[in-house]
């Protein structure tokens, strides 16, 4: 299965997403599941926000060695993938104080496993 989260720059929300819900696959031992992120608007290339960088990590998130770089979403990416979730519906934490990024990060984690849970539960 593959999954595409898709924000607006791919710097905050979809990129803290695919973290989280990459991580939930891992716990569960699922290897199968592809987990990728993109932006509407998105500058290919840039990094996730430190402040979702931090947030993750405060939260208890593997964020792993390898850094992230945004990815513009075209049409042939979205056809790539089984499912694709937009998370605009979140508040973007973007230039906001760091407790906001906290915040959103501690409910993408409930909402990625409501998700894991709907979708992927075996």
């Amino acid at each position: 299965m593959k999954i595409l989260f898709v924000c607006e720059a791919n710097t905050c929300r979809s990129p803290m997403a695919e973290v989280i819900f990459r991580n939930i696959a891992k716990r569960n031992g699922r290897t199968d599941i592809v987990v990728k992120s993109a932006g509407i608007y998105a500058d290919n290339g840039e990094p996730m926000m430190e402040e979702a960088r931090l947030a993750l990590i405060e939260c208890g998130e593997e964020v792993g060695g390898k850094l992230h770089k945004s990815t513009r979403l075209t049409q042939e990416l979205h056809d790539e993938f089984d499912r694709v979730i937009d998370v605009r519906r979140f508040f973007d934490p973007y230039g906001g104080k760091y407790s906001t990024y906290v915040d959103l990060c501690k409910q993408l984690q409930i909402e990625c496993q409501k998700l894991y849970d709907a979708i992927c539960k075996t």
